[in-house]
C-alpha cells in the first residue's frame, strides 16, 4: 500500500507562522492542468503499488474549485490502482467552508476533511494573521459534522498571547464539538516568516518554556481524560479514525508527491519538486520532472525509522530494525536506553521501544541519543 500527496500552493494571504510553498496569485487553472500531467508522468513511480490515502495539502486546497480537484482525482484514477476504501483528505480552512461546497467534495470522493482552525482565540488568530474568527471556526466544524463522520480539526500552541486559560478555552470547544480526530502541535519558529523575523528584532513575544510545557500538559491530560488515542505525539483519535496519510509517515510507506514542493518517497530515495510555480509548470510542459532527488544510505533508513516511530503508539520495533537493517539497536544503544528506561521516560516491551508521557516532552533529545 502506498500514499498520494498534492500540493496545491495557493492562500488566500500568508499566515504569519507559515514556512510552506505557496502563492497569493489566483492562476489555479494553469497550475491545475499541470498537476494532472505530473499525475500521468510519475504514473511508473510506484509500480503498480494500491493506494490508500489521498491527502489535498497546501497552501490552502479549499481555495480550488470542487471540479478542479476532481479532475485531479480522475487523473489518479486513470493512472494508479485505488483501494475500494480509500482515504481522500482535502485540508480546508474555515471561511471557505459552507453546505454547498461539501457536498460538493463528498459527491466527487473526498471522505476526509482537516480544518485549519489553530485557535478559538480571536486575538491568536489575529495575532497569526489567520483569515477567520473563533465563530467561523466553529460554525465550519458544526457545517463539516452534518456530512463527514471522519474530520480532522488543527490546533497550535504555544503562541504568542497563548495561555493556560486560551488552551483551556480550546479544549471546552473540543470537549462541546467532540471532534474525531484532533492535531495539535507546538508552535515552532521557522525561517522566511515573519514571525522569525519579528522575534528577530525583537518585535514579538513568546511564552516561557514552563508556560509551553503547562500549555502541553494541559492538552495531554484533558484529550487522556476524553478517551482520545494519542495515536503520535500531535495526533489524537477516536472511534480508531488514525490518519492513514500521516501514519503512512510515520511507517516509513511509500508516498509520491505532485505539485510544487511535494515529496516523493520509494524506500530508497526521497524526492522533491521545486519550490516555484511557474518553474514548475514550464517543467511539466516540457515533459521534465521538476525534482530534485537525495539516495538514501541503510544509516539515513535507520534514523528515519527511529525518528519517525519513536513518536507513534507502534513504537520502535527491535525485531522489525534486526531484520530489515542488520543492526540490534539495544546493543548498540545499550547505556542510553537503560538510562531513559530508568528515568521512566521509555518502557521497552515486547522487544519494541515506547515513550513514556513525560518522554515524549523530551522526545527530540531522547531522539537524538538513539540516533546512529
Amino acid at each position: 500500500m502506498a500514499g498520494i500527496y498534492i500540493h496545491i500552493p495557493f492562500c488566500k494571504q500568508a499566515c504569519y507562522y507559515c514556512n510552506f510553498h505557496f502563492s497569493t496569485k489566483k492562476n489555479h487553472k494553469i497550475l491545475i492542468k499541470s498537476i494532472e500531467k505530473e499525475v500521468f508522468l510519475k504514473k511508473n513511480f510506484l509500480n503498480k503499488e494500491k493506494i490508500e490515502s489521498i491527502y489535498f495539502g497546501g497552501g490552502t486546497p479549499s481555495l480550488i474549485k470542487p471540479s478542479s480537484i476532481n479532475k485531479i482525482i480522475e487523473a489518479i484514477s486513470e493512472n494508479y490502482i485505488i483501494k475500494k476504501k480509500c482515504e481522500i483528505t482535502l485540508e480546508a480552512n474555515p471561511d471557505d467552508i459552507t453546505e454547498d461546497v461539501l457536498k460538493h467534495w463528498k459527491i466527487i470522493g473526498i471522505n476526509r476533511i482537516s480544518v485549519g482552525i489553530q485557535s478559538f482565540n480571536d486575538t491568536i488568530l489575529k495575532i497569526m494573521n489567520r483569515s477567520h474568527d473563533s465563530a467561523k471556526g466553529i460554525e465550519a466544524l458544526e457545517k463539516i459534522q452534518k456530512y463527514f463522520n471522519n474530520y480532522s480539526m488543527d490546533l497550535i500552541y504555544g503562541c504568542p498571547k497563548s495561555n493556560i486559560n486560551s488552551i483551556k478555552k480550546d479544549l471546552k470547544i473540543i470537549e462541546k464539538i467532540k471532534p474525531p480526530h484532533v492535531s495539535i502541535y507546538n508552535m515552532t519558529i521557522e525561517k522566511k516568516t515573519v514571525f522569525y523575523n519579528l522575534k528577530k528584532l525583537g518585535k514579538l513575544s513568546f511564552p516561557s518554556t514552563s508556560s509551553v510545557l503547562n500549555q502541553y500538559k494541559t492538552i495531554q491530560n484533558f484529550m487522556k481524560n476524553k478517551n482520545y488515542i494519542n495515536y503520535e505525539i500531535s495526533n489524537f483519535c477516536k472511534n480508531n479514525l488514525i490518519s492513514i496519510h500521516n501514519s503512512n509517515y510515520w511507517k516509513s510507506k511509500k508516498y509520491i508527491g505532485f505539485g510544487p514542493s511535494a515529496h516523493s518517497y520509494d524506500l530508497d530515495n526521497r524526492y522533491w519538486n521545486i519550490s516555484n510555480n511557474q518553474d514548475y509548470i514550464d517543467s511539466i510542459n516540457n515533459k521534465n520532472m521538476p525534482q530534485n532527488k537525495e539516495i538514501l544510505s541503510n544509516t539515513n533508513k535507520i534514523n528515519e525509522y527511529i525518528m519517525t516511530r519513536i513518536r507513534t503508539i507502534w513504537g520502535i520495533d527491535l525485531k522489525q530494525l534486526k531484520r530489515e537493517f542488520k543492526i540490534d539497536l539495544y546493543h548498540i544503544k545499550k547505556k542510553e536506553l537503560d538510562f531513559f528506561k530508568k528515568k521512566k521516560h521509555i518502557t521497552i516491551k515486547n522487544n519494541c521501544i515506547y515513550l513514556n508521557e513525560e518522554g515524549k516532552i523530551i522526545s527530540d533529545h531522547i531522539t537524538g541519543k538513539l540516533i546512529l
